[in-house]
């Protein structure tokens, strides 16, 4: 039988796992063993976002994707000036960069710059999502798939 691990949250919808073989190549006798995997799915563009926001709020499309946008820019401008920037429901974004050290103060410079990143602290929420307390485990026949849950597990 194939099968994969369902994690559902009781309010939110379901991921899908299913348990990957692979062989240890770094133990000496090679065992097999299976690991959870991931199932792909496919990325939740834009468009998609704002329709489904739209829908939840009962607002215009457009009001949404004019909401989205201003965002967008607010968070772009203050954190292009330094500052970090907190989403409600989402989290906080800043940027932050690594550099080399100098041993002057004319040598720290621009030029000394080796990353520039966008730093993001997921809020509470976002990483209770990540927590198993509130999230059931389901077992389902991979050839059956249909997103319910068989009963199994």
């Amino acid at each position: 039988m194939i099968a994969s691990t369902t994690i559902q949250n009781q309010s939110k919808g379901a991921i899908f796992f299913y348990p990957k073989k692979q062989k240890l190549g770094y133990l000496e006798e090679k065992p097999e063993v299976y690991k959870l995997q991931m199932m792909r799915c496919p990325v939740i563009d834009r468009k998609g976002i704002i329709a489904y926001a739209a829908k939840a709020a009962h607002v215009p499309e457009s009001t949404v994707a004019l909401a989205q946008e201003a965002l967008f820019d607010a968070v772009n401008y203050f954190c292009m000036n330094g500052h970090s920037v907190q989403v409600a429901g989402l989290g906080s974004f800043g940027i932050k960069l690594n550099s080399k050290v100098a041993k002057t103060v004319d040598e720290a410079n621009a030029d000394t710059i080796t990353r520039k990143y966008i730093r993001f602290f997921p809020n509470g929420e976002i990483r209770e999502m990540c927590s198993l307390k509130n999230i059931n485990i389901k077992v389902n026949n991979l050839l059956n798939l249909t997103g319910e849950n068989d009963g199994n597990g």
